[in-house]
């Protein structure tokens, strides 16, 4: 009998840009904290919304990269590649980078929505900085395309996704209730929250899908053709997901001789019809 946990895939293009690209930042914010303390996430960390002064348009966006020491860099990083090198290589690489960047925004504006409302009731002006939003966010696609697959909670403890969804949704709805409450405290509990929600709504309407940004005009009669059959794609694969996981859970239970024929064909064709290249799923 085979116990199936698996931390995440080899690495993938996206995920490495956004972790090299996070740990310059991260970098350059240390060195310049040096010179000019305070600046960078007083520039680029989020504000509330009504300190116009203080808060600027690409704040939703730049927020995210900056980190606050090494652990808060390492422990989202990691995160990052143990949730989104599998979504990466369900989504495509772009797809994948414009679910990670819209996600961490619609933490973003929850952030800046919350801390004014901390500010007006208790005049409490917090700066937020961090890639947590956009992280939640991938744990919750994560989970919701795979709930039942189990991960090691705090490297420990086996849990499938479903569950661990509910505890960190249970954990930080109530953080947040405790923060609009005056608690104050370091931890961003609105931004996690705000992140569940983006990544719920980034799910359902699949806009970001789209393979580009801007159309050319001359191709424009073939966009919505080309974006359905895209979408199929995706939907394809993620069932096939699906059917592979179910049969890994029978697999990791009772082992692989427990398949009947009918499982195996199905689990060795649904592997190599969507998965060509992935010949370590199953060992």
């Amino acid at each position: 009998m085979q116990t199936y946990y698996r931390f995440g895939s080899p690495i993938t293009p996206s995920v490495k840009v956004i972790i090299i690209f996070t740990s310059i930042i991260y970098i350059i914010q240390h060195f310049g904290n040096i010179v000019t303390p305070g600046f960078i996430e007083t520039t680029f960390g989020i504000h509330h919304i009504g300190f116009a002064h203080q808060f600027k348009l690409w704040q939703p966006l730049t927020y995210m990269f900056l980190h606050g020491n090494f652990f808060h860099i390492f422990f989202n990083m990691f995160a990052l590649w143990m949730f989104g090198a599998d979504l990466e290589e369900l989504f495509g690489s772009r797809n994948f980078l414009r679910f990670y960047i819209y996600s961490g925004i619609g933490a973003g504006l929850c952030i800046a929505l919350m801390n004014y409302y901390i500010f007006d009731n208790y005049g409490y002006n917090p700066i937020t900085i961090g890639a947590s939003g956009a992280i939640y966010a991938l744990l919750l696609a994560y989970g919701m395309i795979w709930p039942n697959r189990e991960v090691l909670l705090y490297f420990l403890f086996p849990i499938q996704m479903k569950y661990l969804l509910l505890i960190f949704g249970g954990i930080e709805f109530f953080g947040t209730l405790s923060s609009a409450s005056g608690a104050g405290g370091n931890i961003s509990h609105i931004g996690h929250l705000g992140g569940l929600i983006t990544g719920f709504i980034l799910l359902k309407t699949k806009f970001w899908y789209r393979k580009r940004l801007f159309s050319n005009p001359f191709s424009s009669l073939f966009r919505n053709y080309r974006l359905s059959r895209h979408k199929k794609r995706i939907e394809e694969r993620i069932k096939a997901k699906e059917i592979i996981d179910t049969l890994l859970d029978k697999i990791t239970h009772y082992g692989y001789g427990a398949l009947t024929p009918e499982e195996k064909r199905l689990l060795e064709w649904a592997r190599k019809h969507y998965y060509p290249d992935n010949n370590d799923i199953i060992h």
